[in-house]
């Protein structure tokens, strides 16, 4: 006799839920899915326990006929597929007919559905697969599922699940996504009768994420609107100065799917690099819509990854499109002063701004509500006060400059010299700033320069500054064939420990590659002839000492182009000008002239902010006068 043998229906079931079902955000994924492709407009989901005790979605979709509500707990039954060629052509979200089954083979379920053309609705239980009862009741359009005892008849699952908190967790991070996809659906979330969550469903993102993730996000909002090749971009970016230390805000939504793809989340963050601090990660809202035919939702049964085909030209769309858009958008970071002068947003109580903050605080028991409660415009408040400055003034060519001219128009000719006006003013309509002008104000602490722009007021670190610029230089000079090297007059030698000289004979040909040419000298010992031509006014001896002793101290493990860009940053670094040093008013100009000429002019290297800005607005208001 055969070992081999056909498993049961309801065993089969059990292991379709290990897949589908693997714990209760699961279940509020699918079902919410389902209400949505039902055409729902208000979804109601209330949790006990973190979903151990009950889950129970409630919509005002379409609901299901009577003849069908016994099919939809069947495997495999679904409204969406006929054929397999409606797979690669799908916009709705729970298509395969697992789910239902799935739920009901470790879960008492009761579904309650009137259809939008009945005049009854139709009321059924089930326990384990099985039918319990079922009879006609009264109800309005729409279906409401309650899941009670998951896990009841599989313990071992049961014991794995984590804390009410983790599990709840999980639950909201499941229908924050869910309602930013939807912004034209209203969202309510309760857990052990507490209401956590409330969107409007007014068709609004801006005031979806408002409701969802709180006013420090949705003033720092940067919209994002770009068609390229084939795929589309909507949505909002987040300024650079608000990040988070996980991927937790990166939310990605293909066709209004929200989504896991690492290429997207790795595009985002190639795009913001050098604009936020190492170890931090960016704050994006970003639709993608591109044929169904180039998107595969099923590489995870749960549908949460999908695989994109032609990948690699979507990562260099999604990648230029949001580094243009920051750049566009001067993400320079900024500084609110309250009239209280603490450094935070003062509220502007509009009655737009106090329905927000009603919403809001309604929803601030969620975990993702911890964001503090500022005032966000409808416009955007990164858009800042041009100030009261002359806006036609003469360069002494019969041309008024108009600094309301902005990106195309004002930088078609990109990293022409800035020009000198009688008012002290220099013009950056020629070089690839959002600033139009800016006006020298001085010095403070030895350290730091003041410029007025139309932007408002910055504070530039002169070091984090001359750091940028020279880190450009030496990385165009080291990309040259024919790179500019200086001959010591005297060679200098440099004695170094064991461990330094195995550093150097491992990175001989990137040290060398940066300019500077050694030889062996015996006894570990190595005697420096070449160095480049832009640290011909330094200490030679130092500056090489101690690029040593840092590519030492960082080991062995990096890769050639890490230890290039190290050594670029460092020499960069260790030849700038340092804070507490005195400047002229001509050095000081000629520095803000040479960082608006720079790639990006609002990080160093090392992605430390080169200047933070203070808008003309926020001065007011902190001086009262707002």
């Amino acid at each position: 006799m055969g070992v081999i043998k056909q498993l049961p229906q309801n065993v089969a079931n059990q292991i379709s839920a290990g897949e589908v079902i693997e714990r209760p955000a699961s279940i509020v994924k699918e079902l919410i899915e389902n209400s949505i492709d039902a055409g729902a407009k208000n979804i109601e989901i209330r949790i006990e326990d973190g979903g151990r005790e009950l889950i129970k979605v409630k919509d005002d979709g379409h609901g299901i006929l009577a003849d069908d509500i016994e099919s939809a707990f069947n495997r495999y039954a679904t409204s969406k597929i006929e054929d397999i060629d409606d797979l690669y052509s799908l916009y709705s979200l729970g298509f395969r007919g697992e789910a239902l089954a799935s739920i009901v083979s470790v879960a008492e379920i009761e579904m309650i559905s009137r259809h939008q053309d009945s005049d009854q609705a139709v009321k059924i239980k089930l326990k384990g697969g099985e039918i319990i009862d079922k009879k006609p009741v009264g109800s309005t359009i729409g279906t409401e599922i309650t899941v009670r005892d998951l896990f009841y008849n599989t313990p071992a699952r049961y014991k794995y699940l984590k804390t009410t908190t983790t599990e709840f967790s999980h639950i909201s991070k499941i229908v924050s996504a869910e309602a930013t996809a939807n912004s034209d659906l209203s969202f309510k979330l309760f857990h052990d009768s507490r209401q956590i969550l409330s969107t409007p469903g007014n068709g609004k993102l801006k005031d979806t994420i408002y409701a969802v993730f709180g006013g420090d996000i949705a003033e720092n909002l940067i919209p994002i609107d770009i068609e390229d090749r084939y795929i589309k971009l909507s949505g909002y970016l987040c300024r650079p100065e608000l990040t988070r230390s996980s991927r937790s805000h990166e939310l990605f939504f293909v066709n209004g799917r929200p989504i896991y793809n690492n290429l997207t989340a790795k595009a985002v963050e190639t795009a913001y690099s050098k604009l936020i601090d190492p170890g931090r990660k960016p704050i994006v809202f970003l639709f993608i819509k591109v044929n169904p035919i180039l998107v595969d939702v099923n590489v995870h049964p749960a549908k949460k990854e999908v695989k994109f085909s032609r990948s690699q030209i979507i990562f260099d769309v999604i990648k230029k499109a949001v580094r243009n858009t920051l750049k566009e958008n001067d993400p320079t970071t900024r500084i609110k002063i309250k009239k209280d002068h603490s450094l935070e947003a003062d509220r502007d109580q509009t009655e737009e701004n106090i329905e927000r903050d009603q919403l809001f605080n309604q929803n601030k028991k969620s975990s993702y509500n911890s964001a503090k409660q500022n005032n966000y415009s409808k416009t955007g408040s990164y858009k800042q006060s041009k100030g009261n400055y002359q806006k036609n003034i003469n360069y002494g060519d019969d041309k008024s400059y108009n600094p309301d001219l902005k990106s195309s128009e004002n930088k078609k000719d990109f990293r022409q010299l800035i020009r000198e006006n009688e008012n002290q003013e220099y013009s950056l309509e020629n070089v690839e700033a959002e600033e139009s002008y800016f006006k020298f104000l001085g010095q403070i602490f030895n350290s730091y320069l003041l410029i007025e722009t139309d932007q408002g007021l910055k504070i530039v670190d002169q070091h984090n500054a001359q750091e940028r610029i020279l880190y450009e230089r030496f990385y165009a000079e080291y990309n040259k064939k024919d790179k500019a090297s200086q001959s010591l007059l005297m060679p200098v030698k440099i004695e170094l420990s064991a461990e330094e000289r195995e550093i150097v004979h491992q990175y001989e040909a990137e040290i060398k590659k940066i300019g500077i040419d050694f030889s062996d000298f015996g006894n570990n010992t190595i005697l420096i002839q070449e160095v480049p031509v832009l640290l011909k006014n330094m200490s030679t001896r130092n500056i090489i000492e101690e690029l040593i002793a840092e590519l030492a101290e960082a080991g062995k493990a990096k890769s050639a182009a890490e230890v290039q860009a190290n050594m670029l940053e460092y020499l960069a670094c260790r030849s700038s000008i340092k804070a507490g040093q005195p400047l002229t008013k001509n050095e000081s100009i000629q520095l803000i002239k040479d960082l608006y000429k720079t790639e990006n002019p609002y990080r160093c290297p090392h992605s430390r902010p080169v200047m933070i800005n203070i808008s003309r607005e926020e001065i007011e208001k902190g001086l009262g006068r707002k």
